[in-house]
């Protein structure tokens, strides 16, 4: 793919059909743009429109395949209606698409990003109810957070890419500061312009957003080669030809223009150890600095330190706000800031869509409006350091596939409260059982077990977390009582839940487990019978006896008494003692043996059937013939022609085949080849899975099924090694043998989840990106 797309982009056009020349964009970009970039962006056009050509072609192999797997006709009819509208409609799709990939190259001229989403959005009446809050745009709030997902782990697996095309296009055009926010071929960009076409489709969200994650899957993924691609050509071009992306910038390039900091970014970078003291505007005192923030052992004085380190240093990071003083700015001071914070958070926009909104483009705003007024329009470090912080904390959230997309959402709106929080009270960071950190931790542990077959706007949990979260920002202006009073809340009415799900729990592992003591008591009794019978003929009556009737003595033995009992050696003697007897025998020690061991072997017998209930009738029956074959053993009249071997009815119900076990590879079909290639392969998944523990969650999409299960492993049953797994109300989904499971691992039919804190898995996971950056 690389090498093609490598061709395609140096040879540009030229390798265009007919038909796609005719299609092509036509420029009608400001004549102000560099030629270079004229260039780039017709040959990265190129490229995409290749990639999409491939996208859409595969879409129809996604639809036909979910639906052959639908669980219901309507859900296979919905697939089916998907297919046919993505197949019909593709042509007005891809014109959007160009039509949003030109503009936002010819609003790179104008030095701004023209939003039609959001101008839709300021469009909206501003009247507003609490019942359209936890209602309305419910679809667009999934399609958003997909988006979002998509367009941050791009962002993460490019960084480096990314920021050196910033660089170039930065230096190309003086007038204009390039970044993510107005590079046209930033994955938040080509996201913008793929929702702005998919607005063609009348599809359901939930196939809009199995669309989305397939355009993840094919075309965002292939944005690598595209990045590399343009920055090789302009390279060729001399174009900054040796940026590095771990850079140290003069530390007077801060006032230089941006036309200038390209060139600056060239200089190499070189770790230093900062021996000042990183908690510079950190106003709770070392105590708050040297307290871990979750499990991983940093500290916030760590967290700020590295900050402070890739700040000196100049290093530049995704995603992250800077708005330093410089010459005619002032820094705003925290009161200030919380005051607008509070003020666009209880503004109707926010009231209406807080979803919308994300912690570094509100202060952003803020900063913007007040630049506008003549106020202070700058950050200090202390405050921008933990703006940024909360921003990385919900960037995490909106990548953690751990969490439901919903339920990722609803977090989310807690942006700015959260915010407030942080920067008047750093104990947010340092202290577990501060309840705004708890109130969050304790929705995305109760979620971890929500799944695709809840009904959204009718789950009970999720109604009660929409509640909480849209009390808090109606409520919250600085007092931390308002998340004491919400967490009680939603304690309260989480915890009868839980209650009734441990309950239930318990009674699905006493039922699994005494269905696995059933099932290892079948396959003991069965192995006791073929062990004794495979070798052997008997009269066709006692084999039939044997495997139908006397295996229900067995397992009921088994069960009631144990396989060390009397009784359970008992009857395994007779099986032992009918197979000896049921055969021709000749000579008079046999014959004398007979005849001691007939009436104690028909009297076991009798009890044996008793116990199990046999009717007397049947018993009586059982009882005639066994007396029946002794006389005729004894008298002589047995012989060989009349006895049997096991036949496949009795093999099967002995949990037997007659499947030649050690059938040769060459005449195996090329089914039985795979299964035995999976059966070798699965072996270090089945070592694997034996250290799985209960308790443990997963995401399980079960083959032959549409729907994908979020269970939790319940217990493993002793005996048998049966996996047992429940949902988040502790009703059993489905059980698993080790094997089985191993398998579907193997798979990719099942994927672990953390059920960690979320707050500490975040703030390990921000810990790690900031000490590979700082080196």
């Amino acid at each position: 793919m690389y090498t093609n797309s490598r061709a395609m982009f140096w040879m540009g056009n030229t390798m265009m059909s007919d038909s796609d020349q005719r299609n092509r964009p036509v420029s009608n970009v400001s004549a102000t743009m560099p030629a270079l970039i004229k260039q780039v962006k017709e040959n990265a056009f190129s490229i995409l429109s290749n990639n999409f050509s491939q996208f859409f072609s595969s879409c129809d192999d996604l639809f036909f395949d979910l639906a052959s797997k639908a669980g219901s006709n309507n859900e296979q009819n919905l697939y089916f209606d998907s297919m046919r509208e993505v197949r019909i409609k593709k042509p007005q799709v891809w014109a959007l698409f160009k039509e949003s990939y030109e503009e936002h190259f010819r609003a790179l001229t104008k030095g701004r990003i023209s939003g039609r989403r959001a101008e839709q959005e300021r469009a909206t009446n501003d009247a507003f109810s609490l019942e359209s809050i936890q209602l309305v745009g419910k679809d667009d709030m999934e399609q958003d957070v997909a988006v979002t997902g998509i367009v941050n782990r791009a962002r993460i697996e490019n960084q480096e890419l990314l920021y050196q095309l910033n660089c170039r296009f930065d230096y190309l055009m003086p007038d204009v500061r390039v970044n993510e926010t107005n590079n046209p071929l930033d994955p938040a960009q080509i996201c913008t312009a793929v929702t702005n076409s998919l607005q063609a489709l009348n599809l359901d969200i939930k196939c809009k957003v199995i669309l989305l994650k397939h355009l993840d899957r094919t075309v965002i993924i292939e944005l690598r080669n595209i990045y590399a691609l343009v920055n090789d050509l302009l390279v060729s071009a001399g174009v900054l030809p040796q940026i590095r992306f771990d850079v140290r910038k003069n530390k007077n390039s801060s006032a230089a223009a941006p036309s200038q900091q390209p060139e600056h970014n060239q200089a190499g970078y070189e770790q230093q150890q900062d021996d000042s003291n990183p908690f510079s505007g950190l106003d709770t005192g070392n105590a708050a600095a040297n307290m871990p923030m979750g499990s991983s052992g940093v500290t916030l004085g760590q967290v700020l330190g590295m900050f402070n380190q890739l700040r000196e240093s100049g290093v530049s990071m995704p995603n992250i706000l800077s708005r330093p003083a410089r010459s005619g700015s002032t820094p705003i001071p925290q009161t200030n800031l919380l005051d607008s914070l509070t003020a666009m958070q209880l503004s109707s926009e926010y009231l209406r869509s807080p979803h919308s909104f994300d912690v570094r483009s509100v202060v952003e705003q803020i900063l913007e409006e007040n630049k506008k007024s003549g106020k202070e329009d700058a950050l200090h470090e202390s405050d921008e350091d933990i703006i940024n912080l909360v921003a990385m904390f919900f960037d995490f959230v909106l990548d953690d596939r751990n969490l439901p997309v919903p339920f990722q959402a609803l977090i989310s709106r807690l942006q700015i409260p959260i915010l407030k929080v942080a920067l008047k009270d750093k104990n947010f960071f340092t202290h577990s059982d501060h309840p705004a950190r708890r109130l969050i931790n304790e929705i995305a542990s109760s979620a971890v077990g929500w799944d695709e077959s809840s009904e959204t706007s009718q789950d009970k949990l999720y109604k009660e977390v929409n509640r909480v979260v849209h009390e808090i920002i109606e409520n919250f202006t600085g007092e931390v009582s308002v998340f004491e009073q919400a967490l009680a809340s939603f304690q309260s009415v989480t915890k009868l839940d839980k209650n009734k799900a441990a309950v239930l729990e318990k009674r699905t592992q006493e039922a699994a487990q005494g269905k696995a003591k059933a099932e290892h008591a079948r396959d003991k009794t069965n192995e006791i019978l073929y062990s004794r019978l495979k070798d052997n003929s008997l009269p066709e009556n006692i084999m039939e006896f044997l495997v139908k009737d006397w295996h229900k003595v067995l397992l009921y033995i088994q069960l009631k008494h144990g396989i060390e009992s009397t009784e359970w050696l008992e009857a395994k003697q007779v099986v032992d003692q009918l197979v000896w007897a049921m055969r021709p025998h000749s000579d008079e020690r046999s014959l004398n043996r007979m005849e001691k061991i007939k009436e104690d072997l028909l009297r076991k017998i009798s009890h044996g059937l008793e116990a199990v209930n046999i009717p007397r009738e049947s018993i009586l029956n059982s009882l005639s013939i066994t007396e029946q074959t002794f006389e005729h053993v004894i008298a002589q009249r047995l012989t060989e022609k009349d006895l049997i071997k096991l036949k496949p009815a009795h093999l099967v119900a002995l949990g037997q085949t007659d499947a030649d076990h050690n059938q040769d590879w060459e005449n195996m079909t090329a089914v039985e080849r795979q299964k035995l290639k999976l059966q070798a392969a699965a072996k270090e998944y089945i070592a694997k899975v034996s250290k799985v523990r209960p308790g443990s969650w997963f995401d399980y999409s079960p083959p032959n099924s549409a729907k994908t299960f979020r269970c939790k492993l319940a217990m493993i049953t002793d005996p048998g090694e049966t996996y047992v797994f429940v949902n988040r109300f502790g009703l059993r989904v489905f059980d698993k043998k080790l094997a089985e499971f191993a398998s579907d691992m193997q798979r990719g039919y099942v994927k672990s989840l953390e059920s960690g804190i979320l707050f500490d898995r975040a703030m390990g996971n921000i810990s790690t990106k900031l000490k590979k950056l700082a080196g």
